[in-house]
């Protein structure tokens, strides 16, 4: 009997060893085995989300999910006989199947980390926070491996703990919650886990909690950069050196702190023709600027976003065409039981002497069940004029139920400059409705005086409004099995506004049909109708403009996808003057020559009999324009570590001032404008999380005033006169 018991004993200390180590030994390489995976918690209660019907899908998915001290381990078995494999790169748009893997560490609906895996080998990563408020400018440190066998395809993931901040917990287990999502790009289906999509107004508070062990190590980690830049047009060269430093002293803080961070430019912005009054925001891809970002990540109606990290290190006011260096910036952030809050400093290194500015940021959120609070606190010191701007933002969201959320922003900002002093305010309220999973309301009204401006740090399209805008979306998927019809949304939306001395402004009325087939063809129909009335956003607030009433009608249609080529063309016939017509074609191609390279192409055209500018001085001037816009890139998958990218973009503008009688508006002068870019970049990854990079770059642009030039000779002036031409090698090493 004691020799049983001692054989038990044994074999009993043997399993639980063996267990341990397959536990511990996770080899992230896409293979899921039995001794891996067998102590796992299993998921499988899928539901078809898109088309959002609810039902059981087509074909069956596995999720596992496990844990250890280094992190989150989740993998993926995916049952489907027929596969896309099509290479997209990193946080591009994807033709092959993928699996999604969504962690909030808090298992509190603040902060949810998006992961993403396709079978053609590319990825993404991105942020949610409260609710649906996504950015896709975060890029983690994370791993995955993707493999196939017979009628199924897995997915194998892990997430570092160091990921994210997260509450400190006691006891040997904590609680996370997940969500878990796959799309099967042949069918156009998507199936998750659990009820939920991420269009859902409380997406990440709808995700399935899951009792993990409690990790809670500190960790310390170092990048360092190395950045040569060969002007190939003064025949200069640049050396720049960076260190970024990440110290996570407890599970729920982070210090992030560079000197001379890596800015140099790996990442080609989009060509953006713009002669609005509205500035284009653009996202930022920058490593310190989006690692634990979404705490300061503070949004409004119309694009109000209270942080905008493309104004640290931006083109310099007494020399617009360079950039400040940034000299220094860091981050900390804790993540309290009931109070989340952190502190963001940068500052600017000068081009001329003295303007450098300096940038600081503190954010305080609290969460009580279904109301959230929280205040963010910017200032921004610029030495040009002496200015001194500060502004402060209350936000606050409440959740009733499944169906009803409202949120809402109070602003104040108090800008000092050696003109004056100007206190403006603000305020914003937004409320969403889904009474049935495929139909939804929504109602925004902002209010914005005309003395606030938080432009300084932030980012708002104009101020001196009020503005009430009210949608409602409607998707039917309930057709005969002999029905041709997959999919058919109504969408409809009105704008009222006026400006705060009472001035009112046009109202805007945009309808929308949607129409998909079985066969995946895709069609839309839409009509937008602009009343007659006051415009002071064209004259860039200097005055009033009176306009006449205007009408845009659009067709859209999209081919089926996955598939060899692929493309969606758009056609539209609307007015953007006094009375006559412009159109616009747009076409977007996707061309695969092997499921490795890819090229995507774009092209734009516009024929406009009647085209309105405003300048700086509150006139308007009334043009005719052709425009011609040109975007291509080839994306190689050269292995498994390492692809090529090449953008080319150019755009071409033709403007011919009108001289009418009876015009309320004088014609403009003449212009011609012309610009080009390339960039071809070669990526390298490691397995420490390095990167190496070798990019070339040639910027041209060409504004000559040349009658009857032809767009063929605009393009050839914008190349063969470069405003920007170099190499820049950069190393990224991870210690």
């Amino acid at each position: 009997m004691k020799n049983t018991l001692i054989k038990l004993a044994c074999l009993l200390a043997i399993f639980v060893t063996f267990n341990l180590k397959a536990n511990s030994d996770i080899v992230i390489d896409g293979n899921i085995e039995t001794a891996e995976w067998q102590n796992a918690q299993v998921f499988e209660s899928f539901i078809q989300s898109f088309p959002n019907t609810g039902e059981k899908p087509k074909y069956p998915t596995t999720t596992y999910l496990t844990t250890d001290d280094k992190g989150i381990y989740v993998a993926f078995k995916n049952f489907q006989p027929e596969r896309s494999r099509k290479y997209s790169g990193h946080d591009q748009y994807t033709s092959a199947d993928f699996n999604m893997v969504f962690v909030d560490f808090n298992n509190d609906g603040d902060t949810a980390y998006e992961f993403v895996a396709t079978l053609g080998g590319g990825t993404m990563d991105g942020t949610y926070s409260r609710g649906n408020q996504s950015s896709r400018d975060w890029d983690g440190d994370w791993q995955v491996r993707v493999s196939e066998q017979g009628n199924y395809w897995y997915s194998e993931f892990f997430i570092p703990w160091t990921t994210a901040t997260y509450q400190e917990q006691s006891g040997t287990e904590r609680e996370i919650s997940v969500f878990f999502h796959r799309f099967n790009v042949i069918d156009s289906q998507a199936y998750s886990f659990p009820d939920t999509n991420r269009g859902r107004k409380n997406f990440t508070y709808e995700f399935f909690p899951v009792t993990v062990n409690n990790t809670q190590k500190q960790s310390f980690r170092t990048s360092a950069y190395l950045t040569s830049t060969f002007d190939l047009i003064d025949d200069d060269q640049d050396n720049n050196i960076g260190v970024d430093l990440t110290w996570k002293p407890s599970a729920n803080q982070q210090l992030i702190a560079t000197v001379k961070p890596d800015f140099g430019q790996v990442e080609s912005d989009e060509l953006i023709v713009n002669f609005t009054a509205v500035e284009t925001l653009r996202t930022d891809k920058r490593p310190f600027f989006t690692v634990n970002q979404s705490l300061f990540d503070v949004q409004g109606p119309n694009s109000l976003k209270l942080v905008n990290t493309r104004r640290i290190g931006a083109n310099a006011e007494s020399d617009s065409e360079q950039l400040h260096d940034i000299k220094a910036a860091a981050k900390y952030v804790y993540n309290g039981s009931n109070i989340n809050s952190g502190v963001l400093l940068a500052k600017e290194d000068d081009v001329v002497k003295n303007d450098g500015k300096d940038f600081a940021s503190f954010r305080w959120y609290s969460f009580l069940d279904q109301l959230s609070i929280g205040q963010l606190f910017n200032y921004v010191s610029n030495p040009i004029n002496n200015r001194h701007s500060m502004v402060i933002n209350q936000d606050i969201s409440y959740r009733l139920n499944e169906q009803f959320n409202v949120s809402s922003n109070l602003l104040y900002s108090n800008n000092d400059d050696d003109i004056g002093k100007n206190i403006g305010k603000g305020a914003t309220f937004k409320a969403s409705y889904v009474p049935v999973r495929h139909w939804e309301n929504n109602i925004e009204w902002t209010y914005l005086d005309k003395d606030l401006n938080i432009n300084d740090f932030g980012y708002m399209q104009r101020n001196d409004i009020s503005t009430l805008a009210t949608n409602t979306r409607f998707n039917n998927y309930q057709f005969d099995a002999e029905s041709a019809l997959r999919r058919e949304q109504f969408y409809g939306e009105y704008k009222y506004q006026r400006n705060t001395t009472g001035v009112t402004l046009r109202d805007n009325v945009y309808l929308s049909y949607l129409l998909q087939l079985k066969t995946k063809h895709l069609f839309r129909a839409g009509f937008e109708y602009t009343s007659e009335g006051n415009d002071d956003l064209i004259t860039r607030q200097l005055g009033v403009a009176e306009l006449p009433a205007q009408q845009e009608y659009h067709v859209y249609y999209s081919s089926p996808s996955p598939a060899t080529f692929s493309f969606n063309t758009r056609a539209d016939y609307y007015q953007e003057g006094e009375s006559d017509w412009a159109n616009k074609y747009e076409m977007n191609t996707t061309t695969y020559f092997t499921d490795s390279i890819r090229l995507n192409a774009n092209y734009t055209y516009i024929d406009s009999d009647d085209w309105l500018i405003g300048n700086s001085d509150g006139q308007v001037k009334r043009y005719r324009r052709y425009l011609n816009k040109v975007y291509a890139k080839l994306i190689a998958r050269l292995s498994d570590s390492s692809d090529i990218t090449m953008t080319t973009q150019w755009f071409g503008l033709k403007a011919t001032g009108i001289d009418a009688k009876n015009s309320e508006f004088a014609a403009g002068d003449d212009f011609n404008m012309s610009q080009f870019a390339l960039q071809a970049r070669y990526r390298k990854k490691f397995d420490n999380g390095s990167r190496f990079y070798l990019v070339y770059s040639h910027n041209g642009f060409d504004d000559t005033q040349e009658e009857d030039i032809s767009f063929t000779e605009l393009a050839s002036n914008a190349i063969a006169n470069p405003i920007q031409k170099s190499i820049i090698a950069k190393i990224n090493w991870v210690f």
